[in-house]
């Protein structure tokens, strides 16, 4: 029960099943040549140790507490008044549960330690709980420390450590964690939202039993800067005392960012240090709190330049010995001894793959993830089938109808690449002849904060510029080769079609599009041939929308963007009273598809009562739609007949639809009734406004907007004698053409749709056969692969899942997805903003939808997050399957996305104040009482 982490003889008895994760780190250290010194006297109290606790309160079924306990770790408690009282119960129990005869003995052993080996008979008890400090959860400040503790007062700090186990904010954190790497492997919405069954965390505790170290500086250091996630920079915080001051932040403790490439020091800012905490060596022991009345002291630094050097030198050999970028706690001593406490994996950095990676000291490489941006519009990460059919849909996007062919290989090195789960293109091979300033200035209307990364100190050419030479495959006979194979004279002739006569180029448009969703629609009844495989129905399906996309990309390209283009400049430049006219021909155009989506949502949302709605929270969802469906089968009737006929309908035409629309893996509303059901609710109750008359009314503005301004040309016509053809000719593309923007998005999201229906099915007899273990296993593989294996019964399946899975699902719990990042894994941020004339709570970004609003704020991730009516929408980006969200928000605000991305677009066609630019996820929280301005860009938090 009793482990000696720092006596060589004992501490391999250390394992992390054993003592948990961090007792098992201490032993390690310890054991590390040229770090034993730095390692206090430290003993853990094993999981044995507490196992008979945690049988007691998990055995006990007379108990209610016991039954809260279980009831937690399913996940069964989710009101946070019943999970703090079921908690607090728990943590009660803890302090009275009987000693074993055992534990009596390893406590009295334990305390003879303390009062006779350690200093100043003073010990820090601190948890260490199996799953504690991991690589991919580190339970940090979850659980109880307790500072200079005395051998008579062992068993209560030890009982106060253990009953923090039990703390609700545990329990949050495992719950959170286990939804943030959620896929569909883990099964069906029941099951995702019913059977949370963490039972295997019930044990595993451990507690670190350390000699107390009278610290006069402390704090903690990484050997990888967590802001940025760079892998060269070490970040240390320190104040004067212990390191709880740092920890819990009662100080503002002094900050250095330390460059172990160049030794050099990158950044210094001294904190207020106003107080320090300081170990009581009076008998009892305890911590006391010291004002720090010496104001030059406050001021002055922690840390001297030779300490800081000598603690780098411990964060880096710390960091050689796990492997890994570390997180140390960290001390230093009257007698100037520098003392490690703690050290754990840090688990909130970004990864890239091993691949785009360069040593340190190596010349840096820029990486752009173009997916946050481009057609598919997500931050979500791709699984290999993902992959493979988006590069597919590359090719259809461009014209180009060869299924063997793709833009991207999975090489870095190259100008544009597939990585395991993003693609990203490699900007140091374009700076080499193109400057940040012309990067930046062409990427205002595309995206506002990709512009201000561009234009920032971080992103420097000099810095990032490549010296290599072009790849051997990028020559100008290839790109000649590319070109020919790109139908651009086709697409051009389209566009000027479309420009010349937009109503005429309409309505052939659309009898080409009614001939091509004729055809899906008979390829999606006539199904896969067995003999031809997945491939070759992928190919055909692709075929029969090319035509349509090749007419839609024509106009986009050659007639939309640069109408569109031309009225957003105006729109940003002209400060006068003409700015509204312009943001009012940036939206309200007729005959949009995707816009009929979320009216058809709004409406059959309505045809079930509210008192309906209101049974169910958003978490139980799952018992609607089985509700729903025992209806359709005739096993129930208790919902009107008028829903249930407009259900049917709404998924035989929209069933196609779902999150990220060009991701084969992302549920669609035909096989998820869950995702469907959230998008009505988020389009049920008071307040919401009926899509279609808000679309209308903004169809009318645009179209006022457009007559005034004809009107005024043509009374300016013996001055400007060509302006009134040119607002013609413009109005007529804004009238017929430019509702097409969507269109290409949507029917590639039909042919995956309609290729998902079929995949699954496979999937479904490769799992009867046990050769696939979860559903959602074969997104993970490629068509090819499948196609392979349903011919050869030898072929190992799970062989190639398995790590590409792995892949995907660390790719799931990074916290961000960014635009630029360099190969040693700095995220580029923009410079702060010049807040010259602007109240302080005000953050500036860029006005992309005109208007003002407020009210509290949601950040989310994911559209099918709970979302509230009259609450300010804030996200990464947004993609059409967000839409129906904006029903019931009172405003938008995005990190990414120009007058041209889907949120602007979208909050203009709904009326709302948006604002992009801003780095949501950082300087916003759900519930902030905020005003969002769409005529200035700047958000002003109020409370």
């Amino acid at each position: 029960m009793l482990i000696s982490l720092t006596n060589p003889s004992s501490s391999t008895a250390a394992t992390t099943a054993s003592v948990g994760g961090k007792a098992a780190s201490l032993a390690k250290l310890s054991g590390v040549t040229g770090l034993q010194n730095h390692v206090p006297k430290s003993y853990a109290l094993s999981t044995s140790f507490f196992q008979p606790w945690v049988d007691a309160i998990l055995t006990n079924n007379s108990s209610s507490s016991s039954n809260d306990y279980t009831r937690l770790l399913n996940g069964d408690i989710t009101e946070t008044k019943e999970l703090e009282e079921a908690c607090q119960k728990l943590k009660s129990q803890c302090m009275t549960l009987p000693l074993t005869t055992s534990q009596q003995t390893a406590l009295k052993e334990l305390s003879n330690i303390i009062s006779t080996q350690f200093a100043h008979s003073l010990a820090a008890v601190r948890s260490s709980a199996i799953e504690e400090d991991g690589t991919d959860m580190s339970y940090a400040g979850m659980f109880e420390t307790e500072l200079g503790v005395s051998s008579r007062n062992l068993e209560v700090a030890v009982r106060r450590c253990f009953a923090s186990k039990f703390d609700v904010r545990v329990f949050l954190y495992m719950r959170a964690s286990h939804d943030d790497g959620e896929t569909e492997e883990d099964g069906d919405d029941e099951q995702k939202n019913q059977n949370y069954d963490a039972s295997d965390k019930a044990g595993g505790f451990a507690v670190v039993v350390m000699e107390m170290v009278d610290a006069i500086t402390a704090g903690v250091a990484f050997s990888a800067n967590p802001l940025n996630s760079d892998r060269d920079e070490c970040v240390v915080d320190s104040s004067y005392g212990l390191g709880v001051s740092v920890v819990d932040g009662s100080v503002t403790a002094d900050r250095y960012v330390y460059d172990k490439v160049t030794k050099k020091m990158v950044q210094q800012i001294v904190g207020n240090k106003t107080e320090e905490k300081r170990l009581c060596l009076v008998e009892g022991g305890g911590v006391q709190t010291i004002t720090i009345e010496d104001v030059a002291r406050q001021s002055a630094h922690s840390l001297s330049k030779e300490q800081l050097e000598e603690l780098v030198k411990l964060v880096e050999a710390v960091e050689h010995a796990y492997g890994i970028p570390i997180d140390i706690e960290w001390a230093y001593t009257e007698s100037n001894q520098l003392m490690l406490l703690q050290a754990r994996p840090i688990t909130t950095l970004f990864c890239l793959d091993d691949n785009m990676m360069t040593a340190a000291g190596e010349r840096r490489i820029l990486y752009y993830d173009f997916n946050i941006a481009s057609e598919a519009t997500t931050t979500t990460p791709f699984t290999h089938m993902d992959m493979t059919l988006y590069c597919r849909m590359a090719n259809v996007f461009m014209g180009i109808n060869d299924e063997d062919f793709s833009m991207f290989k999975k090489e870095p090195n190259l100008p544009m690449f597939n990585a395991e789960t993003r693609q990203y293109v490699n900007l140091s091979f374009f700076f080499k002849f193109m400057s940040t300033e012309y990067c930046a200035k062409e990427a205002m209307v595309l995206d506002p904060y990709l512009s201000s990364l561009f234009a920032s100190n971080d992103c420097d050419r000099k810095r990032y510029r490549s010296k290599k030479k072009w790849p051997k495959e990028c020559t100008a006979r290839n790109f000649l080769w590319l070109m020919r194979k790109i139908p651009i004279k086709k697409m051009y002739k389209t566009g000027k079609r479309f420009k010349k006569n937009p109503e005429k180029a309409k309505e052939e448009y659309l009898k080409v599009v009614k001939n091509d969703m004729a055809k899906l629609k008979a390829m999606q009844q006539r199904g896969v041939k067995r003999d031809e495989g997945l491939k070759q129905f992928s190919v055909e399906l692709l075929h029969c929308c090319m035509p349509s996309i090749l007419e839609e990309m024509g106009a986009i390209y050659f007639s939309i963007l640069g109408t569109f283009n031309s009225l957003d400049k105006k729109r940003r430049n002209d400060k006068s009273e003409l700015s509204a006219e312009y943001d009012a021909l940036c939206g309200g155009y007729a005959g949009d598809e995707l816009m009929k989506i979320n009216i058809d949502i709004y409406h059959l949302a309505n045809k079930l009562d509210a008192n309906i709605w209101e049974q169910y929270d958003h978490d139980e969802l799952y018992q609607l739609a089985d509700r729903i469906q025992q209806n359709i089968d005739g096993t129930l009737s208790d919902l009107p007949n008028e829903f249930l006929t407009e259900w049917s309908s709404f998924v035989d035409k929209h069933g196609y639809d779902g999150e990220d629309q060009l991701f084969i893996s992302s549920p669609r509303y035909q096989d998820s009734p869950v995702l469907l059901l959230t998008r009505l609710r988020q389009n049920s109750g008071i307040g919401i406004k009926d899509p279609a008359d808000i679309h209308h009314e903004q169809v009318l503005k645009r179209r006022q907007v457009m007559n005034q301004q004809l009107e005024t040309a043509l009374a300016q016509r013996f001055t400007r004698p060509f302006r009134p053809s040119r607002i013609r000719q413009r109005n007529a593309v804004l009238e017929h053409t430019m509702w097409i923007r969507n269109a290409p998005k949507l029917h590639a999201a039909k042919v995956i749709g309609v290729l998902r229906e079929a995949v699954l099915h496979v999937e479904k007899e490769l799992i009867d056969a046990n050769r696939l273990a979860h559903r959602g296993d074969i997104f993970h593989l490629d068509l090819e692969e499948v196609d392979k294996a349903l011919v050869d019964d030898t072929f190992d399946l799970m062989q190639l899942v398995r790590p590409r899975m792995m892949a995907h699902q660390r790719a799931l719990k990074a916290t961000e997805c960014p635009l630029l990042i360099d190969s040693r894994c700095r995220i580029l941020r923009p410079d702060p903003p010049n807040r010259d004339d602007v109240e302080e709570g005000t953050l500036i970004g860029t006005a992309v939808s005109p208007g003002t609003a407020m009210g509290r704020v949601r950040v989310m991730r994911s559209p099918d997050e709970r979302f509230e009516s009259g609450e300010i929408l804030a996200a990464t980006v947004t993609s059409p399957a967000w839409t129906p969200l904006f029903s019931g928000a009172s405003a938008v605000v995005l990190q990414i996305g120009g007058a041209l991305q889907h949120g602007a677009l979208c909050a203009r066609e709904y009326g709302l104040p948006a604002v992009s630019n801003i780095d949501v996820h950082n300087v916003l929280k759900t519930g902030m009482l905020v005003e969002v301005n769409g005529n200035t860009g700047t958000i002003k938090i109020i409370e």
